[in-house]
């Protein structure tokens, strides 16, 4: 570590026993002053960051201490190596100071009345805010002098420069004692004393300003802090958040935005939390899907309030990160008893600290074997509250699609062009009692074969009816301008379709050679299947797929006539595998 010291101003370097420092927090000028500018003095005292330099040793001198860090002239940035050790180490490097001075150029101090008057208005509606019930009732509305002094706090001290940048997020967490100094070098507080003032400011919750320890905060909450921060490089504004996440991962200047994805995937890979997943794009973002990732921590702005649920529901779920997207066991829900397409979703185990009553989730779409993406991530749309005890788990491996793909709206849709769809009466089955095969390749909620692209498929869909163990099973298979059905009842399922490993071209075969295959009789039901053409798009966009749609009727009803009768016992004639009946 290398440390300038206070009174020769000559940068001297430790590599163990460091001594007591104090590191500088600041914006850079154009001309600020480089490791190799401090090997000439001349030079450096010619540049316009050199007098930040005096003044900062000037300051630590004053707290008794000998050496202090500052980031333009303490790191070598020819060497990548070092320059990639820094970043790496930053964040332990602030924590580990003994006090951090941040210089605002932009900024003249309030008047000490002022001042005072700032402090206690924002710590008194800290304290109200901090309250017990501060979840279920707000408190009462700013009075007229708070909302004044709260717009000349954002004018003034709020519209620094210091914080809009990326890397002094991580400046204003890490070190416990920080002193904050105006333009002229006068000190007009520290950290603990503007705690709630700076929390105002930059959304950093005033327990974590105080030293309440990160891990205890919600990914995506850590994330919201740096919405709306801004860096020079696209790179940076992963680099600067590594120390908030105790994250370490080599630095690749020119990766431009896949530096967020990879600090993403590194956090995911070290933590249990999914609410790393609760951003929300932009409402001009018109994708119908994006992958489980964000683009840029400004995604995160309505993460604020995420807090962790005051129970715990989810015990067992697991998730890792393979080649296929984010493998999840357990985790994905199905939303019973709501209408409409879409009904999947991966709750995150958090909720909003002002209601806390469910927990929030994100929509997902099934676009493949097992695959599933993220629906319409748009504010208000995307995180749901969802009440997970009405919402059935899916037991086996399922996999969502992490990153985003310009193709991945192409690809969900048209995994449901010439799919087919099952609707059936539900007041007369039980629709928890739906089962399938082959599982991966049905959007069960919605009780829809998907196509997948593929020329050549077949699957069996099954249901029981209500309180009876009586119910049907319906086998379909198709190719390139044709569909082949049939529905049967349980207790008369036709041989050969029972097994699991069975092919396409085996279905159709039993199917053809059974003639009165759209009728079959359940209980005291008669129920018949018939096909018609459906569109399955959304969005102004037309997706063709088939509906078989069961309609069922009363035995009671049909004995009603004799040619009811007559009809009952002609379509119960026994077939058998030939195609010859008889009574």
């Amino acid at each position: 570590m290398k440390l300038i010291n206070c009174l020769t101003l000559e940068v001297e370097e430790f590599v163990q026993d460091v001594p007591p420092y104090a590191i500088l927090s600041h914006t850079w000028t154009k001309h600020e002053v480089t490791y190799r500018d401090m090997n000439n003095r001349k030079v450096a005292s010619r540049k316009e960051g050199y007098p930040k330099i005096v003044d900062t040793c000037r300051v630590a001198s004053e707290y008794g201490l000998e050496y202090v860090w500052i980031d333009t002239c303490c790191i070598d940035k020819s060497s990548s190596a070092e320059l990639s050790e820094a970043i790496n180490s930053m964040f332990a490097w602030y924590k580990e100071s003994k006090i951090c001075i941040v210089f605002l150029t932009d900024f003249t101090c309030f008047s000490e009345e002022t001042l005072v008057e700032i402090i206690a208005s924002f710590d008194a509606r800290q304290a109200l805010e901090d309250q017990e019930d501060k979840f279920y009732k707000d408190p009462p509305p700013l009075t007229t002098d708070d909302i004044n002094l709260r717009d000349k706090v954002r004018k003034e001290l709020g519209s620094c420069k210091w914080f809009s940048r990326g890397w002094t997020l991580q400046e204003l967490i890490a070190p416990y004692h920080i002193q904050f100094y105006d333009k002229d070098w006068n000190c007009f507080g520290s950290k603990l004393q503007l705690a709630s003032v700076l929390s105002w400011i930059t959304g950093v919750d005033t327990r974590v300003l105080s030293g309440k320890p990160l891990e205890s905060v919600l990914v995506g909450r850590r994330m919201s802090w740096a919405s709306n921060r801004t860096t020079t490089r696209v790179e940076d504004m992963a680099y600067c958040l590594l120390g908030i996440f105790d994250i370490n991962m080599p630095l690749l200047y020119g990766e431009g935005k896949k530096a967020f994805i990879r600090l993403q995937e590194e956090i995911i890979k070290s933590t249990h939390d999914l609410s790393i997943f609760a951003w929300k794009s932009d409402i001009e973002d018109r994708r119908l899907f994006r992958g489980l990732m964000a683009s840029s921590p400004s995604e995160f702005k309505g993460c604020h309030r995420l807090t962790m649920p005051a129970f715990i529901w989810n015990d067992g779920g697991e998730y890792g990160i393979t080649s296929k997207g984010l493998r999840t066991e357990g985790l994905i829900r199905i939303g019973r008893g709501e209408p409409g397409v879409g009904s999947y979703y991966l709750p995150l185990h958090c909720v909003d600290e002002r209601q806390k009553k469910h927990i929030l989730a994100v929509k997902l779409r099934q676009y493949g074997p097992g695959l599933f993406a993220r629906l319409q991530p748009w504010p208000r749309v995307t995180v749901v509250d969802l009440n997970v005890y009405s919402a059935a788990r899916i037991v086996q491996p399922q996999y969502i699609q992490l990153k985003d793909s310009p193709w991945l709206d192409v690809i969900v849709l048209s995994s449901r062009t010439n799919a087919i769809q099952i609707d059936v009466p539900a007041h007369i089955f039980d629709v928890n009692s739906v089962t399938a095969y082959p599982q991966a390749d049905w959007d069960l909620r919605n009780s829809i074969l998907l196509s997948f692209h593929r020329p050549y498929f077949w699957g069996m869909w099954k249901a029981k009816l209500k309180d009876k163990d009586d119910g049907i099973a319906i086998v379909c298979v198709r190719s390139s301008g044709w569909l082949l059905y049939g529905i049967f009842a349980l207790n008369k399922f036709p041989p050969g379709l029972d097994r699991h490993n069975i092919f396409p071209s085996q279905v159709e075969e039993i199917l053809q050679r059974i003639p009165d295959r759209a009728v079959t009789r359940c209980s005291t039901y008669i129920h018949t299947i018939k096909d018609s053409q459906i569109n399955l798009g959304e969005d102004a966009r037309e997706i063709p797929a088939t509906l078989l749609q069961v309609s069922c009727s009363k035995l009671t009803q049909l004995r009603n006539s004799r040619s009811g009768i007559t009809r009952v016992q002609n379509l119960f004639k026994k077939v058998d595998l030939n195609g010859n009946s008889s009574q």
